[in-house]
């Protein structure tokens, strides 16, 4: 029962998080890319196929349900990204290195014929882009610090963030589940430290971006 009700809220949060790229595409569609990167979007896709796959040779309905819809929900935003882009060469590159890093994974673990071996592998890759997308918010944490400006940074997301981690942390734990865990205990980490900078910085006089090259 418990396991239950744990995989349905991590469930829950996933999809909110997913979903929160429907405003990023809003932002493109009334503003163009800018400085949007259609990298994260990639990360995505590609992690959510990874464990798809594996809660496929798992039999775990609850991460093939999720992933599945997270992948298509972030394909769905890489076309969209690729519609609005005035230049469409860097989605081909990236999405060219997906496809090639995509069809490597689902070959090799094809080919495996002990399923644990297949599993281990997709959860070892997984672990490497799940942890990857979490750490990519740190690149802004760093101008939040300098900039003493957290504006630039959504708090009910990062809350989500967190909380979507200890939850899919929990059920890995329940599972005992080792490729659930990890990447979510690291999750829960830098979720916690974005959240906890957004705090600390909310309230501070901002400095501007031009003040913080001038003390450099």
């Amino acid at each position: 029962m418990l396991e239950f009700i744990v995989s349905k809220v991590a469930t829950l949060l996933t999809i909110g998080m997913f979903s929160s790229g429907i405003h990023t595409v809003q932002q493109i569609r009334k503003k163009g890319t800018g400085n949007i990167s259609v990298i994260p979007f990639g990360a995505l896709a590609a992690g959510t196929y990874l464990w798809l796959n594996y809660g496929i040779l798992n039999s775990d309905s609850n991460l093939v349900f999720v992933n599945f819809l997270g992948f298509v929900l972030n394909c769905t935003y890489i076309l969209l990204y690729y519609w609005y882009a005035p230049s469409k060469t860097v989605v081909y590159k990236t999405v060219g290195v997906l496809l090639l890093g995509l069809a490597f994974c689902h070959v090799y673990s094809s080919w495996q014929y002990n399923v644990y071996h297949a599993t281990d592998f997709l959860g070892m890759v997984g672990n490497i882009v799940t942890i990857a997308s979490f750490a990519s918010p740190l690149i802004q944490l760093r101008l939040v610090v300098e900039t003493k400006n957290s504006e630039s940074m959504s708090f009910p997301l990062a809350v989500m963030m967190l909380a979507q981690c200890i939850m899919w942390w929990w059920y890995g734990y329940l599972k005992s589940d080792f490729y659930i865990q990890f990447p979510n205990f690291c999750g829960s980490f830098l979720g916690l430290t974005q959240v906890v900078v957004i705090l600390k910085y909310s309230s501070d006089e901002p400095r501007s971006l031009n003040d913080v090259m001038e003390s450099v």
